[in-house]
Formats: C-alpha cells, sequence, structure tokens
C-alpha cells in the first residue's frame, strides 16, 4: 500500500497529513495498486517488423498551418501525431496566435476542434470576431471533462487539436483537482495516445512559471514531441515565437511577431523590421551586432550608456536583453585590457526591440559600445561588429560567421569587424576587416 500527493506526486509509504514537498495539506490519497501481467508476450498480436531501411515515410506529409514562420519554427509543417506543447505568460498572444492558426489550418486542411477550458464559447466568438476568424470548419468547444473533450474529438474528427489549457482539464477517472501533478500527467498522456492513434496534430496550451518554466511535472514536457513558448512584454508590440524542443527539426528557432488590433503579423525578416528606426549612422554608444537564433542571422540595435556617478555614490550596472555576468566580465576586460575606467561610471546596456540573447558573439559590440559612450564618440561607416573575447584581450572566432556577414550586406551594410580567422570570408560588397585583438578592434573602429 503505498500514498501520494495530490498536488505534487510526492510518495510515502504510509498517510501523511501535510505533503513535506509541497506544504499542502490533507492532500495523500492511497496509490491504486496495479499487476503485472505474467505474460509480457500476452499482447502481441503478431505484427510484421519492418527494418527502418525499408520504412516507408510515404504517408507522412506535413500539413501547412497557413502561417510561414509557424511552419518554418516546426521544421516545415504540422507533423500528423505530433504533440505541441505551446506555453507563455497570461495576456502574451497564445489564445489570439491559436485562434489565427486554427482559421488558417481550417481553411486549407480540414476540421479544426478548439477546446477552451477557461473561456465560455461566445468569450472565443467575440476574439474570433475581432480577428476575423469564421471558417465554418473550426468547432470551438468550452469544455473540461477529458472524456466529453474524447466524445467531441469522435464526432469532429479534426486533423488538428487545440486545448486551451492543459491545466484546466480534468479526467473523471483520476484523484486530484485541476492542474495537480496526477491530472497533468493522465490527461496529457490521454491526449498524446489519442492523437498518435486517429494522426492528427494536438495543441496544448500550458501555464508556465514565474521562472518561465512549464508549470507542472517535467514528464509532461518530455512527452511532447514539440516544446514552443511565446515571448515578450506587454508595453511592446513584438512577440517572440521560441522552439526548446523539436523531435521533428531544430531547435532554438524563432518567429517574430508583431501585436496589432487584428492579431499577431508575421514579420519575415527580423532584421529589417529591428532596424527600421536606424535610417542614419548611430549616435555614440549604439552599434549594431548580429545575433543567431536557431538557424537565422538577425541583425540589432545594441545601446549603452556610461554615465560618470561623481563619486557620490556605487556606480549602477544594469543590462537588458543580455547576460549580467558577461556584461560584468566584459567591463573587466575594457579596464584590464583597454585601460578604460568605468569603476566610477553607471553603464546600462540594452537590445533594441526586446530580443535577449545569451550568445558570447555580442561581446565585441558590448566594448563598442561602451567605450563609444564613454569617449562619445560613434561608430561610423555603417559598420557591424561581431566577436567573441576572451579574458585575455583576444578576439575568438564565432559560429556561422559566413551568414551573418550575408546578412549586413544584404541589408547595405558597408563594414564588418570580424575576429582574424585562418580563412576569413570576403564579399564584393561589404569589407570584411579581421582583428585578432580587442585592442586591435578599437583602433579600427577609431575609438581609443
Amino acid at each position: 500500500m503505498a500514498y501520494s500527493c495530490g498536488s505534487c506526486g510526492y510518495g510515502s509509504i504510509k498517510w501523511l497529513g501535510r505533503c513535506p514537498s509541497c506544504g499542502e495539506w490533507d492532500s495523500f490519497v492511497q496509490q491504486a495498486s496495479t499487476k503485472a501481467e505474467k505474460d509480457s508476450a500476452s499482447s502481441w498480436i503478431g505484427e510484421t517488423l519492418c527494418p527502418i531501411n525499408e520504412m516507408d515515410l510515404g504517408e507522412v506529409k506535413r500539413l501547412k498551418s497557413g502561417i510561414g514562420e509557424v511552419d518554418r519554427i516546426l521544421g516545415g509543417g504540422l507533423i500528423p501525431g505530433a504533440v505541441i506543447l505551446f506555453g507563455g505568460e497570461p495576456g502574451i498572444g497564445k489564445s489570439t496566435l491559436l485562434l489565427q492558426l486554427a482559421q488558417s489550418v481550417a481553411r486549407e486542411n480540414g476540421n479544426v476542434l478548439y477546446i477552451s477550458g477557461e473561456e465560455s464559447a461566445a468569450q472565443i466568438k467575440l476574439r474570433a470576431n475581432r480577428l476575423g476568424v469564421e471558417d465554418q470548419r473550426l468547432y470551438v468547444l468550452s469544455e473540461q471533462s477529458l472524456s466529453r473533450i474524447i466524445a467531441a474529438i469522435k464526432q469532429v474528427d479534426p486533423c488538428v487539436l487545440i486545448v486551451d489549457s492543459i491545466q484546466a482539464t480534468v479526467s473523471d477517472g483520476t484523484l486530484g483537482e485541476a492542474g495537480s501533478v496526477r491530472q497533468l500527467r493522465e490527461t496529457s498522456a490521454e491526449l498524446t495516445r489519442i492523437t498518435k492513434s486517429r494522426k492528427m496534430t494536438t495543441f496544448l496550451v500550458g501555464h508556465i512559471t514565474k521562472e518561465g518554466t512549464f508549470a507542472g511535472p517535467k514528464t509532461v514536457e518530455h512527452l511532447v514531441d514539440v516544446a514552443i513558448y511565446l515571448e515578450g512584454h506587454r508595453e511592446e508590440d513584438t512577440r517572440i515565437l521560441r522552439s526548446v524542443k523539436n523531435r521533428f527539426g531544430g531547435t532554438n528557432e524563432v518567429a517574430v511577431f508583431q501585436m496589432r488590433t487584428d492579431g499577431l503579423q508575421e514579420i519575415t525578416n527580423p532584421s529589417r523590421f529591428f532596424l527600421e528606426e536606424q535610417q542614419r549612422e548611430p549616435g555614440a554608444g549604439t552599434v549594431i551586432v548580429p545575433i543567431l537564433e536557431g538557424t537565422r542571422p538577425i541583425l540589432v540595435e545594441l545601446q549603452a550608456l556610461v554615465s560618470p556617478t561623481g563619486g557620490y555614490r556605487a556606480p549602477q550596472r544594469r543590462s537588458t536583453g543580455l547576460d549580467y555576468n558577461r556584461v560584468a566580465v566584459l567591463l573587466a576586460v575594457i579596464e584590464r585590457r583597454l585601460g578604460i575606467h568605468t569603476s566610477d561610471a553607471d553603464v546600462y546596456l540594452s537590445i533594441a526591440g526586446g530580443l535577449e540573447t545569451r550568445e558570447r558573439a555580442t561581446d565585441l559590440g558590448v566594448v563598442a559600445a561602451v567605450v563609444s559612450s564613454l569617449r562619445n564618440r560613434p561608430v561610423t561607416g555603417r559598420t557591424v561588429i561581431v566577436g567573441e573575447v576572451g579574458l585575455s584581450g583576444e578576439l575568438r572566432r564565432v559560429k556561422k560567421l559566413r551568414e551573418r556577414i550575408t546578412e549586413a550586406e544584404k541589408l547595405g551594410y558597408k563594414r564588418v569587424i570580424v575576429p582574424a580567422v585562418p580563412k576569413p570570408p570576403t564579399r564584393k560588397k561589404i569589407d570584411v576587416v579581421p582583428t585578432q585583438t580587442v585592442e586591435q578592434a578599437m583602433d579600427t573602429l577609431m575609438l581609443r
């Protein structure tokens, strides 16, 4: 006989009044005992096993969602039988994007079933009217019971199922309240089984924690085929759809959207979108750096503001979109290798547009922006800066350097500062300047 917590899943051989893991009172329930089958081969029905080199993938055909950027981060479209976990902060636009996707899939491929356990059908209809969603093959059901959801699936026979959200779905035969560990495991496993057997694509909307990870047991994230996040700030109109797990394509791919009154609009050229205000030579403290999101290089504007404190208080260090610890290391390199003192000044760094990156290819751009702001000397000549900075001031190579240079060339930039490599890339329309140390790079930019 065993007991487990209905909130967090903590197990115990005896009943406990309070869970030692999550602190919930009176949450322990007795687990149903199961007997292992005596004959493990009794369920075998005699299928003929096929070698992997003889398997036919002709039946596996991706469905186009109608939103090109979504198809791209998913690896080319929706895979029949795939389960996609979709997360994001409240109010960020998850339901809006899924309703737009449901409309385009229903128009191009077939029936779509949209299940909402948090909104009524009338509330969904109000949003649909605002977004112009009205396809007759899109069905909406406000329901939390898993058994009724399964009945609706059998009736509609959808090619795409959307469950918003998995935390609001309840299995009638499972103990625990909606959103508990046991309920999440049972409902996710059952919906996954149905998805595979009916060869449809299922989106499971999941809540996230304050740390930015999916709420609930990690089992759910392991169970699904794809996990994507919708990121952004409510005060800005930019939304980033990021893939963190994909069994059918690359991970860490991103898609950029802009929130409008009529829904989310995909941005097919993020570099031009983030630099649309950069129509003239940047001022002091502003540089252009190419970051890599998945396989896509994106040019962004990196800004720095260095202001002396006057010696009356401790200097401030703030960074938006960059790794704070990495910024602290780079400020130490500036002090030691360039002889430029920032210990008595406030340093503020930001990536314009709301993007975030931890890529070290922005190191040289951070150094150049800080020195440019401190010296009040702008980086001129339509220049792009890329390179990782070592502790001794050397510049290290970065991955996909050619792709970054090509992106800068497409947008009309004339010069790019890069780390010195054995065979530096060459271009006709952009001057590639290899540098070996941070001192040489600052001299090239005329900032020292």
